[in-house]
């Protein structure tokens, strides 16, 4: 499991003159370092030359290998991201590597055992994992009691807020390389091409190496205090830039200006600010102190140590959800196809368990109309591969009613389902789990800042997208039956390792295919997520399969979902559609499908839901209207539907203990004046509908009865109506138990089978008979479902029993149907009666 942070606390048990304190670097560069090349690697050994410090003490030793580029499962980084770089001491200790970034190891026990002794540091490269692979910078940082090599300019500036569990230090950078507030998107990517280029960068050491280094103390920062003090991590210039607000990886566009961040809300962040967000990660509350160290190729000097400078004042932390930023509102626009649009735009630095590394800056959007009702619905929107914040969604247009709209940027690109915990370190895929990150930050920006600033009716949550939208609207979405209502998928992938195109991208950020990597959800668990360990064992791949996650929970509820694909879309693929459709029908998932000859540009047909959560819903199964599937492009019923026409009034919705009813019909659109189709009752609030259970059903159009018979839950609790015949007037379905057992239960305590009524119809009395013993209770239901007798102290229940009689006298009564309900271990058995004078 990944450390939350990882701080580096300096070793406070060793003499200290406030003489001299500074971070001393040894390379394998000419040039750089405060002590170029002095730093070999060769034949399986890292040799440092510390001669120059040899009698010094020395606090903490960092070893960075500035390896170009972090655990990938993609190609290149895919050939040595499997396993963790392993460096060991010639002692035989294993080197840490240490957060919060994992991208460098603690060097510092070897570093004063070779102090000590007078010879140079040698580390022992067990797995080298691409060290040095592309001449990388090799860099040893030891923190020590000596002068520094050379003055290193500070920054100026430095300040702290403190608010909702995070800490903003912000500061003006010394190496101010941009000038211009408007800077244009091919401009500033030439610029920060220094720090992240695949050729060129900072990495190489063909140019300094500048970092900003954050310190804490829960002191006021002195010389000596930082002794004490926790390294809580470093950023690259820049860092009050926000060049993802456009979604990443986007290419060279200079009608787009670069966005800045904001330091609160509607202030944007100055050229040269640095930004670094801390967030609060103890119980008890505490005063925090911060330091800004300007390091070059590692070197560090804390000779000048000046509170408004490079140091901040003091702030009072305490735990808390993590402050969100407003940037920018824009007031009465258009957007997504709707107008006088209210657009707000916020900023939330996310670190883990919401994110892989810390002051990681997301942008959301969120869009509010000018009518919203007191507690509006929302729609998550996903956008699709080289979209934003700003588009490239299922269109927020297609959802009629007053709700909100938030979308955030998809970072790294997973597809909205997960990412390996060790990705863009140098840890191994192998050795940590895929995580589902996103779906973590999202859900805390709606359910910890939007709930309750919106009051969002959490009833009322819908996701959405395209393409790679799509993919996360059919994987997150379906394994969110807790959380969302209803999804739209457009040419999603629903099956990972079955995409043609796409799966190498899934394998860039779970690893291949044939490593042991496993998923695990704990930081889920607070939004109600099934907890998934490391030790569970539960592969990656096999979690993210719809096919085999279906089939393996057939009784978790899911939201009802209206998805495409297209049959001739060779990307995401056709194949994996039809496998995934095929178990929805056989797992009886509310839905409805559409698929077309257009490729990846084939839509959905989206069904307005209303309804909220925590209310039944129909699945449709089996239908005489739906098209037929076909197995590849050019086939007969390129394009078709499932589901498409059938329709139901959520207000009809009768969900009690003993029966279910619903009205339901065929849209005035559909072709067929009828259909018959499988009605499947899904996400049953109160119906009890254990394995076993029995019910009689009928179908009704007004008070005529079109079809009645007998059904039974399957072995999942799961029933199911066959062939119900429906036309485009409405027509209500019924079930009521015979013989009901609770959820998950089998019977016990009870031998009670049946009831039976004679005579009945009857007037004005009846002989109820119980067949087998153990009721708990015998109560008489009129229609409305209110109770009119209770017969319950009338009830022989020995043991040895084998029928009880009891006789109810109706006199007082007018004709109609009743119900006798008898609750006899964990089983609900009823009968109908009716009453005729």
């Amino acid at each position: 499991m990944r450390t939350i942070i990882t701080a580096i606390l300096v070793s406070a048990l060793v003499s200290f003159s406030t003489a001299a304190l500074s971070t001393h670097s040894f390379t394998n560069k000419a040039l750089r370092g405060s002590h170029p090349s002095t730093l070999t690697y060769g034949s399986g050994k890292i040799i440092i030359n510390l001669s120059s410090i040899y009698g010094a003490q020395a606090y903490r030793a960092i070893f960075c290998p500035n390896r170009q580029r972090g655990s990938s499962g993609g190609y290149p980084a895919g050939a040595y991201s499997r396993k963790s770089m392993l460096l060991t001491s010639t002692a035989g200790d294993t080197l840490e590597i240490i957060g919060p970034r994992f991208v460098s190891f603690d060097a510092t026990a070897p570093v004063q055992a070779a102090l000590v002794s007078g010879t140079p540091c040698t580390l022992l490269v067990v797995n080298a994992a691409g060290l040095a692979g592309q001449g990388e910078m090799l860099q040893l940082d030891v923190m020590c009691d000596q002068p520094a090599q050379a003055a290193i300019t500070q920054v100026t500036d430095a300040a702290a807020v403190f608010q909702d569990g995070d800490a903003m230090i912000t500061f003006t950078e010394i190496d101010s390389f941009i000038k211009d507030p408007n800077i244009l998107w091919c401009d500033y990517g030439t610029i920060a091409s220094r720090f992240n280029s695949s050729s060129s960068g900072d990495w190489t050491g063909n140019v300094e190496k500048i970092r900003y280094r954050i310190y804490r103390s829960t002191s006021p920062i002195t010389e000596s205090s930082l002794l004490n003090a926790e390294f809580v991590d470093e950023k690259t210039p820049l860092s009050g830039w926000d060049p993802n607000y456009y979604g990443l990886n986007q290419y060279c566009d200079n009608a787009k200006g670069v966005k800045r961040l904001p330091v609160d809300d509607g202030v944007l962040a100055g050229v040269a600010t640095g930004i670094y967000v801390n967030r609060f990660q103890e119980t008890a509350p505490e005063s925090a102190y911060y330091f800004i160290s300007r390091s070059v190729d590692g070197a560090e000097d804390f000779s000048s140590l000046v509170a408004g400078n490079n140091v901040t004042n003091g702030v009072e932390e305490s735990p808390g959800p993590g402050r969100v930023v407003l940037r920018e509102t824009i007031l009465n626009t258009s957007f997504d196809y709707k107008s006088n649009i209210n657009l707000e735009y916020y900023v939330k630095w996310d670190c883990y368990p919401a994110y892989m590394t810390p002051s990681h800056a997301v942008d959301y959007l969120v869009a509010i109309p000018a009518v919203v009702s007191d507690s509006p619905s929302l729609y998550m929107a996903l956008h699709c591969w080289g979209g934003s914040i700003n588009g490239c969604w299922a269109r927020w247009a297609n959802y009629p009613d007053s709700g909100i709209f938030v979308s955030t940027n998809q970072d790294p690109w997973d597809w909205w389902t997960a990412c390996n915990e060790n990705y863009g370190t140098i840890k191994g895929f192998e050795d940590g789990t895929v995580k589902p990150f996103t779906a973590k930050r999202y859900l805390d920006f709606v359910f910890k800042f939007m709930k309750d600033k919106y009051n969002i009716n959490t009833e009322r949550i819908m996701a959405g997208g395209q393409s790679m939208g799509g993919s996360g609207a059919s994987m997150w979405g379906m394994r969110s039956g807790h959380i969302f209502r209803s999804l739209n998928s457009y040419v999603g992938v629903h099956i990972t390792r079955m995409s043609p195109t796409y799966t190498s991208s899934f394998i860039g950020v779970y690893g291949d295919t044939s490593w042991n990597v496993n998923y695990s959800s704990e930081i889920l668990q607070e939004y109600g997520y099934p907890v998934i360990t490391a030790a569970d064992s539960y592969n990656v791949w096999d979690y993210w399969d719809n096919t085999k996650w279906l089939a393996a929970n057939p009784a978790v509820e899911t939201p009802y979902i209206s998805f495409s694909n297209g049959v001739n879309d060779g990307g995401i693929g056709w194949p994996q559609a039809i496998l995934n459709l095929n178990t929805m029908v056989a797992t009886k998932r509310p839905q409805n499908f559409h698929w077309a000859h257009q490729g990846h540009q084939t839509t959905s047909v989206y069904h307005h839901l209303k309804q909220g959560l925590h209310t039944s819903i129909p699945a449709f199964t089996n239908a005489s209207d739906n098209g037929v599937l076909p197995m590849a492009a050019g086939q007969l019923d390129s394009v078709g539907d499932y589901n498409r026409y059938f329709l139901w009034d959520y207000t009809t919705i009768v969900d009690q203990s003993d029966r279910w009813e619903m009205t339901m019909w065929l849209d005035a659109a559909s072709p067929a004046a009828t259909a018959s189709v499988d009605v499947t009752p899904r996400r049953i609030q109160n119906l009890e509908h254990g394995a076993g259970s029995t019910y009689a059903w009928e179908l009704d159009e007004g008070v005529t009865v079109i079809a009645s018979g007998t059904t039974s839950a399957d072995q999942n609790g799961i029933v199911t109506v066959p062939q119900v015949a429906l036309s485009k007037t409405h027509r209500t379905l019924k079930l009521s138990c015979n013989t009901c057992i609770t959820t998950g239960v089998e019977p016990r305590l009870s031998t009670v089978t049946s009831i039976d009524a004679f005579p009945n119809p009857f007037n004005p009395s009846v002989q109820i008979m119980l067949n087998g013993h153990g009721v708990k209770s015998l109560r008489i239901y009129n229609a409305n479902g209110r109770i009119v007798a209770d017969l319950t102290s009338n009830v022989r229940n020995g043991k040895s029993a084998a029928q009880s009689s009891v006789q109810w006298d109706a006199s007082r009564l007018s004709s109609g149907m009743y119900i006798v309900k008898a609750v006899a271990g964990n089983r609900i058995i009823t009968k109908k009666l009716v009453l005729m004078r």
